[in-house]
């Protein structure tokens, strides 16, 4: 299969406000369904911080799709994770046919090859293996504190099941409580917020995906969750769906952001 190093990210939108609405008013993100994509990838003998400074600020200087709404990349953080070393890119994009229209012309463009072949040794993604989601994100990152200046973010990610005659529609419906429940709760200062991804080619299955800004503040947010979320909600939530056990932990990181596009993100050094 060829590989196709292709390092678009995602980032998650709140639409404008309605002409009926005060100019100031925000709707709601959960009214709103973004269209992602995600690409394994792995890293090669070189990658390390340097490079990947050198690499991502280099590729940033190749964007021109303006349906590019941000980047956001993932490295596993434990050798446990379901897919064992596989990292991942994330995309998001105004729409799908935005999406296609923007690999086409990413695959045929000179400069893109040429920086693919000079960072090869560093990550290689497959672009030919990405799958299509529709994501909603019914709390936005900043609500429990502010993110990391660096753009590093900490990630849990279930994989789950909807029973029969359920469909994404029951899990929408659901997030509006769980969002309550843990506005109620204790999160402050972790970041955390999640988004839901459901895949377009199955519909019998969702990603539950939890952020927050640090490992600390998962263990917090998940203490939390334990302490004042779960059995409100979890009885609700097994109507519907059933997650797996354990989750795919990752490192990640904010890598471009079309509301900021001279953002750089700062790697730790290795």
């Amino acid at each position: 299969m060829k590989y196709i190093p292709t390092f678009f990210v995602s980032i998650f939108f709140i639409a404008s406000c309605s002409m009926e609405q005060a100019s100031e008013q925000e709707s709601d993100p959960l009214d709103y369904q973004s269209f992602t994509e995600f690409m394994p990838c792995n890293a090669g003998p070189d990658f390390n911080s340097e490079n990947m400074t050198a690499m991502i600020s280099e590729w940033q200087k190749l964007l021109s799709a303006e349906d590019l709404r941000g980047v956001w990349g993932y490295a596993p953080a434990v050798d446990t994770n379901s897919v064992g070393n596989t990292g991942w890119w994330e995309l998001e994009w105004t729409s799908m046919d935005a999406a296609d229209a923007a690999w086409e012309q990413w695959v045929k463009n000179e400069k893109a090859i040429a920086w693919q072949e000079k960072y090869e040794s560093v990550l290689q993604c497959d672009g030919e293996a990405r799958n299509s989601f529709d994501s909603v994100l019914p709390i936005i990152p900043t609500t429990y504190g502010e993110t990391n200046d660096s753009g590093y973010f900490y990630s849990e990610v279930y994989i789950c099941e909807f029973n029969e005659g359920y469909s994404k529609d029951d899990a929408i419906k659901f997030l509006y409580g769980f969002r309550d429940a843990v506005d109620n709760a204790d999160y402050a200062d972790t970041t955390y917020h999640l988004l839901n991804y459901f895949f377009q080619d199955d519909p019998s299955r969702f990603l539950w995906a939890n952020f927050t800004n640090s490992k600390e503040s998962m263990d917090k947010a998940n203490a939390s969750f334990e302490a004042s979320v779960r059995d409100k909600m979890f009885p609700l939530f097994s109507e519907f769906a059933s997650c797996g056990e354990k989750p795919d932990l990752y490192n990640g990181f904010t890598l471009y952001w079309s509301k900021k596009k001279d953002f750089m993100p700062t790697f730790p050094k290795q």
